[in-house]
């Protein structure tokens, strides 16, 4: 049984008082005894309402303020929803003290979680879970159930206390991650809200509602900003310029554009960089110059007639679509330098400083060398997530179908494939009857959580399946890895196959 306390005391970070300042039922001594204790940091307030219409009545908030643990314990059953989130002060705006003011984030005295508000029941909690560990910084410590969807709760281990210095910095980097953290579910999840407001109000946990919590499952500070700049890096949103001396100059117009335009020799290689990353880069240098996409699909279509071995002009109208989507603001120099070395050898050819400077990504350079894989790499997951469900873990097929519904070349998705500890692969057969069976990680996780007990036998036949393969030895670790941590709690441990905990 989840015991609410414990979720109080997780999630407030000791930011109000244990007990009434007036009145309370607890033992003078122990009263005493814990106001020395919880010196060390000022205490605050949290706004609470009775029902969810009470948020939007024609005088502002219908609710009251609570100052102590020991009242929230008391009153939570018949509540509807909080701010898990501390505020310096709170007060009402009326006499009758029925309306709340002070609820704003500039008063905020500390940030101690992150919520997510999804509006859908469209997906089980139990792919959330799979969803926030694949696709977001990881498995939530709650997740409550609401009349309309879920909500998810990224807890962390000391809060991040406000101050209006730097005109609310730590404020504004909150509100970043809280950002990252929704959209990053949101590529994967239905009815994430997006527009939701970060530090607001939240539904109230109770013994009913609460299908999730973990108290292990909290997130370091340092290490949420870390990701969040990751996730900034990947939305074109953590770029930075380094100005260049001298007139800027157009990409398309540099030597390297040049060089590698007039290449015919150009080939796909298992190995070696080569035909797709050479036009994507060229796409990439006349998405930065401001071309269109249309005089670009034109350009890189006789480029790609006039080579001696062309790919077919769907595999570039893909590859120009790619380049156009906005994720990278212009060609990656570290890619450019491998191009020229591996296709004119020996040819000194400059990389000239474009636009004003070199867009760059907050990254290692070995990190934005990897990009292009790890690009390929979430295409083939959402490939396999839009292929396969509990029912059907597996999606059997032929690697030609796959890598034509992904449009990703062959040699390119055995090298994914091989790296990734995500993807699971199974091949069988040989020629006209060869077969591929893909799934991923996330897939089988969820298999695996799954109250339907048949949805679990097709988890271990997968895993069985998929055991056969050498190839999948680091997937399979880190799927049982992931399936312990999400498994080796008490209250989250189910030995029936109904539920994860008794609420």
């Amino acid at each position: 049984m989840v015991i609410m306390s414990n979720i109080f005391d997780l999630v407030l970070h000791e930011g109000i008082n244990t007990y009434k300042l007036k009145n309370s039922k607890a033992a003078f001594p122990e009263v005493v005894k814990d106001k020395k204790k919880l010196q060390r940091h000022k205490k605050g307030a949290i706004c609470v309402t009775r029902s969810k219409e009470d948020l939007s009545t024609p005088f502002g908030v219908k609710g009251y303020v609570i100052t102590s643990l020991e009242t929230l314990l008391e009153d939570f059953s018949v509540l509807s929803h909080w701010t898990p989130n501390v505020y310096n002060y709170l007060g009402y705006s009326d006499k009758e003290r029925r309306h709340l003011k002070g609820h704003t984030e500039q008063n905020l005295q500390q940030i101690n979680t992150f919520v997510v508000d999804i509006d859908s029941k469209k997906q089980p909690y139990t792919e959330i879970l799979t969803a926030a560990l694949e696709n977001s910084f990881g498995v939530p410590t709650m997740v409550l159930e609401t009349p309309k969807g879920f909500q998810v709760y990224f807890v962390l281990k000391s809060p991040l206390f406000i101050s209006n210095q730097n005109d609310f910095r730590g404020l504004k980097v909150a509100k970043r991650i809280s950002e990252n953290i929704r959209r990053s579910l949101a590529k994967v999840l239905q009815g994430v809200d997006l527009s939701c407001n970060d530090f607001g109000f939240f539904r109230m946990p109770n013994e009913q509602n609460v299908r999730w919590f973990s108290e292990e499952m909290v997130f370091q500070l340092h290490d949420l900003i870390a990701w969040s700049k990751r996730q900034d890096d990947d939305q074109n949103r953590g770029l930075f310029v380094v100005e260049s001396k001298g007139q800027a100059i157009d990409p398309t117009q540099a030597e390297w554009f040049r060089e590698l335009l007039a290449t015919r020799h150009v080939k796909g290689s298992e190995g070696q960089i080569g035909r797709d990353n050479l036009m994507y880069t060229l796409a990439l240098a006349c998405y930065s110059a401001g071309k269109g996409k249309a005089e670009t699909l034109d350009l890189l279509d006789e480029y790609n007639s006039s080579l001696e071995t062309p790919v077919r002009h769907s595999e570039v109208q893909k590859i120009v679509k790619s380049a156009y989507k906005g994720r990278f603001k212009g060609a990656n120099q570290a890619y450019i330098q491998e191009l020229l070395e591996a296709w004119l050898p020996g040819k000194d050819v400059s990389i000239t400083n474009h636009l004003g400077g070199w867009h760059k990504f907050k990254k290692e350079r070995k990190d934005r060398v990897r990009s292009h894989y790890e690009e390929w790499e979430e295409d083939i997951l959402t490939y396999i997530q839009a292929e396969t469900d509990s029912a059907q873990p597996i999606k059997w097929t032929t690697q030609s179908a796959i890598c034509e519904a992904v449009g990703i070349p062959r040699s390119t998705f055995n090298e994914v494939v091989r790296k990734s500890k995500k993807i699971l692969i199974k091949r069988s057969g040989k020629g006209r009857s060869a077969r591929t069976g893909l799934t991923s990680v996330a897939v089988l996780l969820q298999c695996a959580l799954e109250f339907n007990q048949k949805h679990r036998s097709l988890y271990y036949e997968a895993v069985a399946e998929m055991s056969r393969s050498r190839e999948n030895k680091t997937a399979l670790w880190e799927l049982e890895y992931q399936l312990d941590l999400l498994t080796r709690f008490p209250e989250n441990r189910s030995t029936t196959g109904k539920n994860f905990n008794s609420s």
